[in-house]
């Protein structure tokens, strides 16, 4: 288990699908800095060539350095897997990419990340460029542990949203497998919070932003470059 540094708090954020310089725009606006800043997913890594995707991230943590923050991420379903496990995992000073079912604990708070979801347009898309054939949620019951905060690319059924949207439907014209990989990978995430139980759980990947408590559980959406702290 990693242990956070309890002097920096801890700030979330949602997809940005590699758009760093809006994202750094919105950091320069609201003065972050000297904290965490964690992804809930889709930060967009894996659509550049090997040595170019390399040198950026190696930018990217200089420039979060400056500022004293540490960039976190989980793995969304536009990110490549290869990059947040095993011995290809990012893991610099200001720049880290969260395996799944980590634990890091912060302030005696232990908070568990799942990555992965499933791309409703996948079948547009190219395997190994900008499609991963490894980006749905991968469920190890076994790293499951009681937590007190979930973070989750994807969320169990009873959140928002709870029903397929048009565009969805539309996909799915060309995808016949689709709606029923969706359904299950919801129903997993809630297999997951039998075990889990956590009181608070942050999720993103259906650009939103929605919040609720249900069943002494806070579960936060964040949208799109939203960002949301416990202060």
């Amino acid at each position: 288990m990693k242990i956070l540094d309890k002097n920096k708090l801890i700030f979330y954020i949602g997809d940005h699908h590699g758009d760093w310089e809006n994202l750094f725009r919105v950091v320069n606006r609201i003065k972050l800095e000297h904290c965490y800043l964690i992804s809930v997913g889709d930060s967009g890594i894996g659509f550049r060539r090997q040595t170019e995707q390399l040198e950026n991230i190696n930018n990217l943590n200089e420039r979060f350095k400056k500022l004293d923050i540490i960039f976190m991420s989980i793995r969304g379903n536009h990110d490549d897997p290869s990059y947040f496990k095993g011995d290809n995992r990012i893991c610099l000073d200001n720049f880290e990419l969260i395996e799944d079912y980590s634990i890091y604990e912060h302030n005696s708070k232990q908070i568990q990340f799942i990555g992965g979801a499933t791309s409703i347009d996948r079948s547009k898309r190219m395997e190994g460029i900008s499609y991963w054939s490894g980006e749905g949620l991968n469920f190890n019951k076994d790293k499951l542990r009681k937590v007190d905060t979930l973070v989750t690319h994807t969320a169990p059924p009873w959140c928002f949203p709870q029903k397929f949207n048009k565009m969805v439907y539309d996909w799915a014209k060309d995808d016949s497998y689709l709606l029923e990989e969706l359904i299950l990978e919801r129903e997993v995430m809630g297999e997951i919070f039998k075990v889990c139980q956590p009181s608070l759980h942050l999720y993103g990947h259906f650009h939103d932003s929605w919040n609720k408590e249900i069943n002494d559980c806070k579960h936060i959406l964040l949208n799109i470059n939203e960002i949301w702290s416990m202060i």
